[in-house]
């Protein structure tokens, strides 16, 4: 079974070309994931400071769109990073 599992933000759930490796330790998926979530939280934070009436709608969806993208990334590191908690005995219940 292949550790390399497909983010789900992939256009083409085909053929995805972006792949999270399940492999790694947790350390290394953890690490991702919160850089991920830091990333978006700072560009939400860089977003609720703008003006939306002097905003336009174009860069406001942009925005979002980048921001849905790192959570999903995120996420997918997150769920992977679980399955490396139990694989190596490290997971609180």
């Amino acid at each position: 079974m292949s550790n390399y599992r497909p983010l789900t933000s992939n256009p083409n759930k085909d053929a995805a070309a972006l792949l999270v490796d399940a492999g790694q330790p947790f350390a290394v998926l953890d690490e991702c994931a919160e850089h991920r979530l830091y990333v978006a939280k700072n560009l939400l934070n860089s977003l609720s400071c703008m003006n939306p009436s002097a905003a336009d709608a174009h860069d406001l969806s942009n925005i979002a769109e980048a921001a849905y993208l790192l959570l999903e990334d995120a996420y997918d590191l997150m769920r992977a990073a679980r399955l490396a908690a139990e694989r190596e005995g490290c997971r609180n219940d």
